[in-house]
């Protein structure tokens, strides 16, 4: 009995190897540029996150600014209301204006 005719023939082998790596090359080719667009996203992703934080910060920076602002013109409102009124005499309360 022969065993040839239940074996593939030679050229067959090496051509299915030859299709099943150039599936592995297209597969990985295409695996690394997913990558690299998961990559980008996630890079986009953390920019976009420090701005935002940068963002949050100036405002936090210009609100504390402003509040700094109303509490010194308190404070110098406060330090005119209790100053006496200076007197009329010494103000030019008698001032005689004729036209």
């Amino acid at each position: 009995m022969r065993t040839d005719s239940t074996q593939a023939s030679p050229v067959a082998a090496p051509s299915a190897a030859s299709a099943a790596f150039q599936v592995a090359v297209v597969q990985q080719k295409q695996f690394e540029e997913t990558l690299e667009r998961v990559n980008e996203k996630q890079t986009e992703a953390v920019k976009d996150q420090l701005r935002k934080a940068e963002r949050k910060d100036d405002v936090v920076d210009i609100k504390n600014d402003i509040d700094k602002v109303l509490e010194s013109s308190k404070s110098e409102r406060g330090s005119r209301e209790s100053e006496p009124a200076p007197d009329t005499d010494t103000f030019g309360g008698k001032v005689n204006v004729s036209v």
